[in-house]
């Protein structure tokens, strides 16, 4: 994704991905950053017995068609992976 940003008209989808599987999904609209849409995804989440370091964020923009994979370190920083 382009330089952490999203416009709010972007339709997007956020995967909950938990030893390489999908725990859960959410998509929605409105987030200006990544960082916006996935602690969006994961106060969403019913499972809360993690932390947010334990998971990795598949974002897709679905109305650009872009995608990233993305960590949430210790600090609340969001760090790209691909």
């Amino acid at each position: 994704m382009n330089a952490n940003r999203l416009h709010p008209h972007d339709n997007v989808r956020i995967e909950l991905l938990f030893d390489d599987r999908i725990e859960d999904a959410y998509q929605g609209s409105g987030y200006h950053n990544i960082g916006e849409a996935i602690l969006a995804a994961f106060n969403g989440n019913p499972r809360k017995y993690l932390n947010i370091e334990d998971y990795v964020f598949a974002v897709t923009d679905l109305t650009t068609g872009t995608s990233g994979r993305y960590r949430v370190n210790a600090g609340g920083n969001i760090t790209h992976l691909s």
